[in-house]
C-alpha cells in the first residue's frame, strides 16, 4: 500500500461480508517506539484508538513483547489474550501480515490491514471505508482474482498485482482463499514467488512447485494434508 493511503477495495479485499461495524469504531494498531506501524514479530505496543471531539484519541495500550512467544500455542494463547483485551474493536493495523496472525484473527472476526506509516496518516481513510461499506455505496472491485478452471483447480495471474499496479496485494488474495477454499491445486502466474509465500508453507499447510518460463513463472500449490 503506497504512501499509508488505504484503499476501499483493499478494505473489502480483507473485511468479512456482514460483520457489523459501528462507524465511530475503535481501530487498533502496533506501533514500535517510534510510533509507526510494527509487525507482531518485534516488540512494541498495541493501542487502541478512537475519534474523540473530531480527534484520534488513544483510548487504551497494552505493551506487545515477543520475549514471551516460544512456539505456535504460546503464540495463539497471546492473540486470544489480545482479542479479549480488544474488546469490540475488530479491526487492527500492522506493517506487514503474516499468514499465522491473519488467520488466528480472523477466528475471532478481527480483520486485519497491513499499513506502513504513522496512525494519524490512515486512520480516517479506514473510517471511510468502514462508511462506504455500511452505506452500501458501490466500489469497483478492480481485480477478480482466482478463478475456477475445473473442479478443485484453480488459476490466477498475479502479475498486475505484485507489479503495484492494484489496491490488493498478493497476501491479501491468496491467505484467504487458501484458508476457506477446499482445492487440489492452486497454479499461479508471477514474476516472481512471494517470499511470505515460502515462509509460510507449513503454517498455511501448503506445498510449492516453481516452473520458470522466458517472461513469468507458474507456481502450483497443492494442500499438504
Amino acid at each position: 500500500m503506497k504512501g499509508g493511503r488505504v484503499h476501499a477495495n483493499t478494505f473489502l479485499a480483507v473485511y468479512v461480508a456482514g460483520r457489523d461495524m459501528d462507524i465511530f469504531m475503535e481501530i487498533a494498531v502496533l506501533v514500535n517506539s517510534e510510533g509507526s506501524t510494527s509487525g507482531f514479530d518485534k516488540d512494541g505496543s498495541l493501542r487502541v484508538y478512537s475519534k474523540v471531539n473530531c480527534e484520534w484519541t488513544v483510548v487504551r495500550c497494552m505493551e506487545y513483547n515477543t520475549g514471551i512467544i516460544s512456539d505456535s500455542l504460546t503464540l495463539h494463547r497471546r492473540i486470544n489474550e489480545i482479542c479479549g483485551w480488544l474488546e469490540n474493536c475488530k479491526i487492527i493495523v500492522v506493517n506487514r501480515i503474516r499468514g499465522i496472525h491473519y488467520i488466528a484473527f480472523e477466528e475471532k472476526q478481527i480483520s486485519m490491514l497491513e499499513i506502513k506509516g504513522v496512525p494519524e496518516t490512515f486512520l480516517d481513510d479506514i473510517r471511510e471505508c468502514v462508511q462506504h461499506y455500511r452505506t452500501g455505496k458501490e466500489i469497483p472491485m478492480e481485480h477478480k482474482a482466482i478463478f475456477e478452471l475445473r473442479p478443485g483447480v484453480f488459476h490466477t495471474d498475479l502479475r498486475a498485482v505484485m507489479n503495484g499496479s492494484t489496491s490488493y496485494n498478493s497476501k491479501q488474495i491468496l491467505v484467504p482463499f487458501l484458508k476457506k477454499q477446499e482445492y487440489s491445486l492452486l497454479e499461479i502466474i508471477c514474476d516472481h514467488v512471494p517470499k511470505w509465500l515460502e515462509n509460510e508453507q507449513n503454517e498455511l499447510s501448503i506445498r510449492l512447485s516453481v516452473e520458470k518460463f522466458k517472461d513469468c513463472m507458474k507456481v502450483r500449490i497443492y494442500p499438504s494434508k
